[in-house]
């Protein structure tokens, strides 16, 4: 026998009858809905009509990924967040570039750690989408603090994944242009997370890949979130994103790239997004 419904049932059917599909439980109460209050970056309800999209890797459906044109593309379609991924050159400049090797997207059997950024900067992107649609000086690897520009210029989150060993030269760029509050720092490595947690308060945290163990010492660090490596939404088991919302972390899972995949998403409670593509909801 079901029991009887609750006030916050009651709620939550309101809420999805106005659209917001995608608020989660705890958002009615508890310290999930303290988060909401006291951020800027969570202020408005994650729904079909306006998903927090994350571009992963910026528009990488429009142009080579963490390329300035992805970017950019990204800043131009409003996305909620534009994803990058941070290493560090071999005179410790900050780049944009997910792999540690050149091979996949410069064509080029070099490691990011042991070119200068002079050195990186003559080559071209030789994959992805678009080549021919932009000028070759835009084809270039871009620098960390370029990325951090567009994404202040276009109202962007940043959502920055750290790679190498670089969490406070990143912070410290995204504090020098005045975007603490309004940032992302992730890693699959919870050393980089608890780091940025222990630089400062202000930035939003996120874990890729966890489990519940990670999530218990999320919810202690406060003011975060993280991602669950699903493969498909019928894996994810019952009460999942409920628990982690209870404890008052944001969760995501992985890439939405369909409007009904998203939709699901949304009706899930999931916080927000990781997409590859351009879809109109």
């Amino acid at each position: 026998m079901q029991p009887p419904p609750t006030r916050r049932d009651f709620l939550r059917q309101a809420a999805a009858a106005a659209g917001l599909l995608a608020l989660p439980p705890a958002v009615f109460g508890g310290q999930a809905a303290r988060l909401e209050r006291r951020t800027r970056i969570f202020d408005t309800p994650n729904t079909p009509r306006k998903p927090r999209f994350i571009a992963h890797r910026g528009c990488l459906s429009l142009a080579p990924e963490n390329s300035l044109p992805a970017f950019e593309e990204a800043a131009k379609r409003g996305f909620w967040a534009i994803e990058t991924d941070v290493r560090a050159t071999k005179d410790a400049r900050l780049v944009c570039c997910h792999d540690a090797t050149l091979k996949k997207m410069f064509g080029v059997n070099r490691r990011i750690a042991d070119l200068t950024l002079d050195e990186l900067q003559k080559l071209r992107f030789t994959s992805g989408a678009g080549l021919g649609d932009y000028p070759g000086a835009r084809l270039r690897m871009p620098l960390f603090s370029e990325y951090l520009e567009i994404c202040k210029d276009g109202g962007c989150v940043p959502f920055i994944e750290i790679k190498d060993d670089v969490t406070e030269r990143a912070l410290g760029l995204v504090r020098d242009l005045g975007m603490e509050d309004v940032a992302v720092i992730s890693s699959i490595r919870f050393a980089h997370v608890e780091e940025a947690r222990r630089l400062g308060k202000k930035v939003f945290i996120h874990h890729i890949f966890s489990d519940a163990e990670h999530m218990k010492k999320l919810a202690a660090l406060g003011y975060a979130g993280l991602s669950y490596n699903h493969k498909t939404l019928d894996a994810v088991p019952a009460g999942l994103v409920e628990t982690a919302h209870e404890a008052g972390v944001r969760v995501c899972l992985r890439a939405g790239d369909t409007r009904e995949t998203v939709l699901k998403m949304l009706a899930m409670g999931l916080d927000y997004i990781p997409t590859n593509a351009v879809l109109k909801m």
